[in-house]
């Protein structure tokens, strides 16, 4: 060891770090003065006596046990520590001389507190991160929105509620989170209280009301804010010391609110957690206002939808079926259609047909395509080809900027007259615009797919395309499949693979009544959260009763 750490006339008075010479029971016999500085007394009064007569707080905890180390080892040590008395986290060297030990100390507390605080600001920014996760994929943003507490504890929080407002000034508490696993169902059943028995004056109220941040460090009396006795009782086992309330809210409107409740009376609220917890709330308050408003999107455009769906018409010698699956992924709506009518020449019209696009514009195009066809379909008599002809003409004339793939068939008028026998063989024709062809089901029980893989181009592309049609006869007893393509499509599979299942069971299901082999398809080929939009139209030839 150098000199200086030998003998008190020279010190190294003015040179840090801080330096203290300890005998073998512990008693300061050196030290200099920016060590007298750390340890706030003059040095005359701390030589001779015991270093725990100053810190008696680190006797047992982490000094004094390093301290014991590096006089059974004889090896220098090198640690950090909280000083409690100094109240400064020191970085601590200890050198074994013998049984007496020098013991330097630096001041490491800005450098701590700068790693600390970088830390915190890190879990912040994971945090909002995972609050922007789970906003943008929750397929129910108001579940979504109340899974908040289980991110925001125990960053923001020792328990958090979840409040929102529904149907206009219904209150509902949705998500709820305890940093004690154990107070979880206490805090389960608060919650199912919180909503309904909250004064005017509690927080979570006063911030619905007024749309603004409420904080209270420390909480009134519980009956101030609670009336019922179950729900205060409750409370009192939870132990709010102070709350902070933060509104959810988007485009002028409060949506609901967030509670973040401090158990420790001595907690202190940061700038950043306030900045924290305010972004936390805005970025839920336009998840939730962005579900509102494409709620209400949804719900017009799937009423548009329902309303063009109509029920087929019952021909003679004909049984129609039709059926309609929504995707299971909310977005997805607009395109798919089916329809079926008559002609003026008794001939029966069938149509299946998916505009491109899952949205209310979709929807919207899907309701002037299907009325453009079943418009010219009509009014002109024209045969499934040229019907599609048309429409490509109109889509451009109107400049409907939209494309569509579709089938039309059309069904003979039944046979019986002319000399043609009543159970003669009904001719279909169709001409297809880019679609999923149909399905046969013959008599005899075998299903076959109705054409090759050349189909004719999409509607909206070209009107000057020249569109085919294709024959086929279908005697008694024939059922025909036409779809869209939720129904045979699938992430990672052929069409090939899909109509070929579909083809399956078709000819498996294909002796139950129409209605019935309708749900025994879908049930077979449709999985149970369908990535589409399925529309399903099935004929069946009978016998004329």
């Amino acid at each position: 060891m150098p000199d200086q750490h030998h003998g008190p006339d020279d010190l190294p008075d003015a040179v840090a770090p801080s330096w203290v010479r300890l005998d073998p029971q512990d008693r300061v016999t050196g030290m200099n003065r920016p060590a007298e500085a750390l340890i706030g007394v003059p040095r005359e009064q701390v030589l001779g006596r015991s270093l725990w007569d100053f810190f008696p707080h680190s006797r047992d905890h982490d000094f004094g046990p390093a301290y014991a180390e590096a006089r059974r080892t004889g090896s220098p040590l090198a640690f950090e520590a909280w000083g409690t008395t100094v109240q400064r986290w020191l970085s601590v060297h200890v050198v074994p001389e013998g049984d007496v030990l020098h013991v330097h100390l630096i001041d490491v507390t800005e450098r701590r507190r700068a790693q600390e605080e970088l830390v915190r600001t890190v879990r912040r920014l994971e945090l909002l991160g995972a609050v922007s996760e789970l906003l943008a994929h929750g397929s129910d943003q108001g579940i979504a929105v109340g899974e908040l507490a289980h991110l925001v504890v125990p960053e923001l929080a020792d328990w958090c509620t979840v409040t929102l407002v529904q149907t206009g000034r219904l209150r509902r508490t949705l998500g709820f989170a305890h940093r004690d696993p154990e107070l979880d169902p206490v805090l389960e059943r608060y919650a199912s209280y919180q909503a309904a028995t909250m004064s005017r004056e509690a927080a979570i109220a006063v911030c619905l009301r007024t749309g603004r941040e409420v904080f209270v460090p420390a909480l009134p009396p519980l009956q101030d804010w609670v009336g019922d006795d179950d729900a205060r009782a409750l409370l009192e086992v939870l132990a709010p010391a102070s709350v902070l309330v933060v509104p959810l809210s988007a485009a002028g409107r409060t949506l609901g609110a967030m509670a973040l409740v401090r158990t420790d009376p001595a907690a202190v609220r940061t700038d950043a957690e306030l900045d924290t917890a305010r972004e936390v709330a805005r970025r839920a308050g336009l998840a939730l206002d962005n579900a509102r408003l494409y709620g209400e999107q949804a719900e017009l455009s799937s009423a548009l939808q329902r309303s063009l769906l109509t029920a087929p018409p019952s021909p003679p010698g004909v049984e129609l079926a039709v059926r309609y699956v929504s995707a299971a992924v909310e977005a997805r709506i607009g395109g798919d259609w089916y329809d079926a009518f008559r002609q003026r020449d008794g001939s029966t019209v069938l149509v299946i047909g998916d505009v491109i696009g899952h949205d209310s514009r979709a929807a919207a195009a899907m309701g002037q395509v299907r009325g453009l066809v079943r418009g010219i379909a009509h009014a002109t008599g024209h045969r499934p080809a040229r019907v599609l002809t048309c429409v490509d003409e109109a889509v451009e004339g109107l400049e409907l900027a939209t494309s569509a793939t579709a089938v039309v068939a059309r069904l003979d008028p039944r046979p019986g007259c002319d000399g043609v026998p009543a159970d003669a063989p009904r001719r279909l024709v169709w001409s297809n615009a880019g679609h999923p062809p149909p399905l046969l089901r013959r008599p005899d029980g075998t299903a076959v797919v109705l054409e090759d893989a050349d189909t004719d181009l999409l509607l909206g592309i070209d009107p000057a395309t020249t569109r085919r049609e294709r024959t086929t006869e279908l005697p008694l007893g024939s059922t025909v499949l036409l779809f869209t393509d939720g129904l045979v499509e699938r992430r990672g599979t052929s069409l090939d693979v899909g109509l070929e299942e579909l083809r399956a069971a078709l000819e498996a299901e294909g002796h139950l009544p129409l209605e019935e082999l309708c749900d025994a398809v879908l049930a077979r080929v449709l999985p149970a959260e369908p990535e589409d939009d399925v529309a399903l139209l099935a004929l069946r030839v009978v016998a004329d009763r």
